[in-house]
C-alpha cells in the first residue's frame, strides 16, 4: 500500500509541476492486451499448470499535458480492460479490471506532422470481475472419497500495481499508435494446487465437489498442500492506437 501510495504522490507532482503554458488535449484510447505469464511452480507440479496466454483488449478515456518546445507531457487514462489465461483444456480465466496508467512522456521528431515518444510510469489497476477460478479434476470412489486427478484453483489479486514503459509515434499531431510493456510490481494472482493423495479430509467434499473455502481449508492444513501455494506474476503486452481530439 506504501509503494501505490509513493508512486500516486509522484505521479501528482508530475502533474502539478506542469507549466502553464503546457497544451491540453484528450481523446479515446484502445488496444489489444496480450499476457506473459510467470508462474513460481514446483517442481514436481510443473505439469499441472496449462500457462498459455490469453489475449483480451482495453478501451478508454485518456487526456495528456504536453510541454511543445521541451518535448515532455504527461498522460493519464482510465480504462476498461480484459485479460486473461488458459488454466487447463477448455477452462480460462478471464481477468476484468479497471486500470488507471499515469505516464511521463518525452517526444521528438517533426512537429505536428509526426513525431516519437517514449513513456513510462505507474498503472493502478482494481478487479471489477470474478477473482477465483476452481478447476476440479477429481475423480471419487463409491465411498466419496478422492481417488485419483488433482484440484487446481486460481486466485487473483483484487488490486494491483504495475510499471508501463513503451514507445509510439504521433501523426498529425492526432493519431497515436504505441506498443508497451506492463510489467508487475509484486505478485498478480495465486495458484493452489492439491493431489488427490493429499486429501487427508474428505469431510470437506461434498457430492464429489470442492469449494474454495474447501480448498483453501486443505492448503492450510495439508503439509504437502501447504507447498503447492504458487505465485504468479501476469506481464502484459499491449498494442494501443488512440485518437487525440
Amino acid at each position: 500500500m506504501k509503494k501505490i501510495a509513493c508512486m500516486a504522490a509522484i505521479a501528482a507532482a508530475l502533474l502539478f509541476a506542469t507549466p502553464a503554458q503546457a497544451q491540453f488535449c484528450w481523446g479515446i484510447k484502445g488496444g489489444v492486451n496480450v499476457g506473459n505469464n510467470d508462474l513460481t511452480v514446483l517442481k514436481d507440479k510443473e505439469a499441472a499448470f496449462n500457462m498459455d496466454n490469453y489475449s483480451g483488449f482495453f478501451i478508454g478515456p485518456k487526456a495528456e499535458l504536453r510541454i511543445p518546445i521541451l518535448g515532455l507531457g504527461v498522460e493519464a487514462a482510465a480504462l476498461y480492460s480484459q485479460k486473461g489465461m488458459k488454466l487447463a483444456e477448455g477452462e480460462t480465466f478471464k481477468q476484468n479490471s479497471f486500470q488507471i496508467p499515469l505516464s511521463a512522456k518525452y517526444a521528438f521528431g517533426l512537429g505536428n506532422i509526426a513525431n516519437v515518444f517514449i513513456a513510462a510510469g505507474p498503472e493502478f489497476g482494481f478487479n471489477v470481475g470474478e477473482t477465483q477460478k476452481l478447476v476440479n479434476g477429481l475423480t471419487f470412489n463409491n465411498e466419496n472419497k478422492p481417488e485419483s486427478g488433482s484440484v487446481q484453483g486460481y486466485i487473483a489479486e483484487k488490486s494491483t500495481l504495475s510499471i508501463n514503459a513503451g514507445i509510439g509515434v504521433t501523426l498529425l499531431n492526432h493519431l497515436q499508435v504505441a506498443i508497451n510493456y506492463n510489467m508487475p510490481w509484486g505478485k498478480t494472482g495465486e495458484f493452489v494446487y492439491i493431489d488427490s493423495s493429499e486429501i487427508e479430509n474428505a469431510e470437506d467434499i461434498q457430492n464429489g465437489q470442492i469449494t474454495f473455502d474447501a480448498l483453501e481449508k486443505l492448503s492450510n492444513t495439508a503439509d504437502k498442500a501447504k507447498t503447492a501455494i504458487n505465485n504468479i506474476k501476469a506481464g502484459t503486452v499491449q498494442l494501443s492506437v488512440a485518437y487525440l481530439f
